[in-house]
């Protein structure tokens, strides 16, 4: 039983085997595509774990520094110097393209004008503090990054391997059987003129006896 509606001629059994052929080579193309996707995702996965612990080890830092800071200098001294500490981030975003895919490549970077304030208002977990804070916003740039490009490499895979599937579980039987199908109604038809013109050849000798 034929899969996809045709009729059974020789003209579309030769298309069919040529679009069984396009869908072999899509899906070698898309298996690969598939396996190059998933190593890399692998890979990433591993570097978005590290970025991740970085992160939250640089944010422990951060805090524990400005709570030390906060002991030394006071609450109030600091809230008194904290209008003055005036530095700015800014976010590059590029991208690059893996198997068609855009990943992102964030780059952050911290201007500032130290010194803001004079040291004699606070102690060295000041300045400590300000620094392991632009590494947490620098670890933060990295880590979005390695999300972003983690969320959308999962997706393609997904995408490819329902291609991947579709051809594999449902199109290329679907020729296979059809052109099978076709074969057989082809042989049948010829099976049946063979015999209809062994009738007319034996019934032409008969007449000539």
């Amino acid at each position: 039983m034929a899969l996809l509606k045709v009729v059974p001629t020789k003209s579309n059994m030769l298309r069919l085997k040529r679009d069984l052929s396009f869908a072999r080579e899509g899906y070698e193309l898309l298996e690969q595509k598939r396996q190059i996707l998933v190593v890399e995702l692998m890979a990433l996965m591993d570097k978005t774990i590290e970025a991740q612990e970085k992160m939250e080890k640089t944010i422990a830092i951060a805090f524990e520094a400005l709570k030390r800071d906060l002991l030394i200098t006071g609450r109030r001294n600091l809230g008194r110097v904290a209008p003055a500490v005036n530095f700015r981030a800014e976010v590059d975003v590029h991208f690059r393209r893996v198997m068609g895919v855009s990943l992102p490549q964030v780059e952050v970077k911290t201007r500032d004008a130290a010194p803001y304030f004079s040291p004699v208002e606070t102690s060295a977990w000041t300045e400590e503090a300000i620094l392991r804070f632009k590494e947490v916003l620098l670890d933060i740039g990295r880590l979005a990054e390695m999300r972003i490009s983690l969320i959308r490499l999962a997706e393609e895979v997904r995408k490819t391997m329902r291609r991947v599937n579709a051809l594999e579980k449902i199109a290329i039987p679907n020729f296979v059987e059809t052109i099978k199908y076709i074969q057989d109604s082809l042989e049948e038809s010829e099976r049946g003129m063979i015999a209809v013109l062994k009738q007319v050849k034996k019934r032409l000798e008969q007449k000539r006896r």
